[in-house]
């Protein structure tokens, strides 16, 4: 099984040698050329098929509409015809399929390639969060077995969960930092400077960070009741603002 990155480089190249081959089509190609496009369409066919079939199910046999009818399906009509009869009746002299027919079917089956693109490309980032959002919440859940033990420690678990949370959030958003390894309560400023908090989700932020300052520091810690807001609330957060 490929990864999407793989799968998208993949259909990536498949759509820019069907462009090509669509292009060859659409000239007035000599007889004795259509040989050679029946050998590369098939092989372009071949290679993209399986993918199609494992990354966009839902759109399988429509892919494959556009190159063999249902042989159940008697045909009528001159836009039943479709890329196999074009290639089936090259040479003969009965032939009722055109070239544009032909080319006019390859150009959806390439609209279906690049459209499957379009959603792994869409689809990597929002999987690569929800991966990294799931492992955060297993920490916060963690955490919040912790506080029964150790307030303080079950705070800065929950404060480093938070932490890196916001470090990725201003990342993603591209917030400039003026420090390099900025405090917890410097990334909810600066994400509150740069819009991506607004004043209520910033208020929130803000004194979870606050209870995280006081897990780190010497003296007296926060109490269960705080560490509670801090795994509840950087929860929240994880679970709604990104």
């Amino acid at each position: 099984m490929n990864t999407p990155d793989v799968a998208r480089r993949c259909l990536d190249t498949l759509h820019q040698e069907g462009n090509a081959l669509a292009e060859a089509l659409a000239k007035d190609v000599e007889e004795k050329e259509i040989p050679s496009f029946a050998v590369a369409y098939q092989r372009w066919y071949s290679r993209a098929l399986p993918l199609i079939e494992e990354w966009a199910p839902d759109r399988y046999a429509e892919f494959q509409r556009y190159y063999r009818r249902d042989p159940k399906i008697q045909l009528h009509w001159y836009h039943d015809r479709v890329i196999q009869d074009y290639l089936c009746e090259q040479g003969k002299e009965d032939a009722v399929t055109s070239q544009q027919q032909a080319l006019s079917a390859f150009t959806m089956q390439l609209t279906i390639l690049k459209s499957i693109a379009d959603r792994l490309e869409w689809m990597a980032p929002d999987t690569e969060d929800q991966a990294a959002r799931g492992l955060q919440l297993e920490e916060l859940e963690a955490a919040r077995e912790l506080i029964g033990i150790d307030e303080r420690a079950a705070g800065a678990l929950a404060g480093a969960v938070l932490e890196v949370y916001l470090r990725k959030l201003a990342a993603k958003r591209e917030v400039k930092l003026r420090k390099q390894k900025p405090l917890t309560a410097e990334l909810v400023e600066a994400l509150k400077q740069a819009q991506v908090f607004d004043v209520p989700v910033w208020s929130q932020a803000a004194w979870l960070a606050e209870i995280h300052g006081r897990c780190l520091k010497e003296g007296e810690g926060p109490t269960k009741l705080q560490v509670r807001d801090l795994v509840d609330g950087t929860r929240w957060l994880v679970a709604n603002v990104f």
